[in-house]
């Protein structure tokens, strides 16, 4: 028996998330900007990355759990307002959801997960499980306090980062760079690890020697979502020289495929505003309120309630 799909609307007839255009909208009228492209990557990246550190997976029907996770570069020219509106989303919008999930949620739920290793490792070597739950406690503090999120690295970093994560069964490894025209070169070995991470939120380790000083971490298999931001302006990006080269490699070798683009090309303000007008717009008492009511909901979201929920994909929207 064949099954038939609903014809879906066309992609330009579809609606956008009203919260998401409500967050675009306040954005646009701080910046001054009339365009909503990239403010609409912005605020999805954010949205992802809080559900991605709640370890929100999307079950679907061709591909089963997959981590919730975003790539975006988005570029604009200087003065168009990147740096303040990535400010706005990190401590305006997001910043209650990370205080919570950082000092509450993230805690509690690695307290509850470090017994559980403890006891697997117990159970196959045939060791006291309190011994080895005190060495699983020490393994997790020598990682260092969690990072929500970081703006450049090395591989080796990233997944001394991921085994934290893995080990505390909660967050998400979240690359976010600025003025990534500049920093590109110095930073192409994360980039080599984040395109491992895309799909399945999996890697291999790395086989180092194994001394007294320098013992290596037992290994955990599992899955740690990953969200990356590369932003800046477009000709120290694409320049027509080395940087270009290595974008245009990345791309090449799977970025193209697994990113959302934004690019911008001028930062002219709407010509019928006054100085007057656009600076009651940014005070505009309305946003705020609009926004410390979103702030509280995603901060609602960082419950421990919320961790591990699963959002089941329809077979027409697959």
């Amino acid at each position: 028996m064949s099954t038939t799909i609903p014809k879906l609307p066309a992609f330009e007839e579809m609606d956008y998330n009203p919260t998401a255009e409500q967050l675009v909208s306040v954005l646009r009228s701080k910046t001054q900007r009339e365009d909503s492209l990239y403010f609409r990557l912005l605020v999805a990246y954010y949205f992802t990355l809080a559900a991605s550190q709640m370890r929100c997976t999307i079950v679907s029907p061709d591909r089963g759990e997959i981590p919730v996770g975003m790539y975006v570069l988005a570029l604009a020219p200087s003065g168009y307002g990147k740096t303040m509106s990535t400010y706005f989303m990190e401590d305006d919008v997001l910043g209650r959801f990370r205080h919570r999930f950082v000092n509450e949620t993230f805690p509690l739920i690695a307290e509850d997960n470090l017994p559980k290793i403890a006891n697997q490792r117990s159970r196959r070597k045939g060791t006291d499980l309190e011994e080895e739950l005190d060495r699983v406690k020490r393994e997790f503090d020598k990682l260092g306090p969690p990072l929500f999120s970081f703006d450049s690295g090395t591989s080796p970093a990233v997944k001394q980062l991921r085994h934290q994560l893995l080990m505390a069964n909660a967050g998400s490894l979240n690359l976010i760079m600025d003025e990534v025209g500049a920093n590109l070169s110095s930073n192409m070995e994360v980039f080599d690890t984040f395109i491992e991470l895309y799909d399945k939120g999996m890697i291999k380790q790395k086989l180092i020697k194994n001394t007294a000083d320098n013992a290596r971490n037992e290994e955990i298999v599992g899955r740690t979502p990953a969200n990356l931001l590369m932003f800046g302006v477009p000709n120290k990006l694409m320049d027509g020289g080395k940087t270009e080269e290595e974008l245009m490699t990345m791309l090449a070798m799977g970025y193209a495929r697994r990113c959302f683009f934004g690019y911008v090309r001028s930062v002219d303000r709407r010509p019928d505003r006054t100085p007057e007008q656009m600076f009651e717009d940014r005070i505009n008492q309305s946003n705020t309120s609009s926004i410390e009511a979103l702030a509280a909901r995603l901060e609602n979201l960082a419950d421990l309630i919320n961790a591990n929920k699963k959002l089941v994909m329809s077979r027409e929207t697959c």
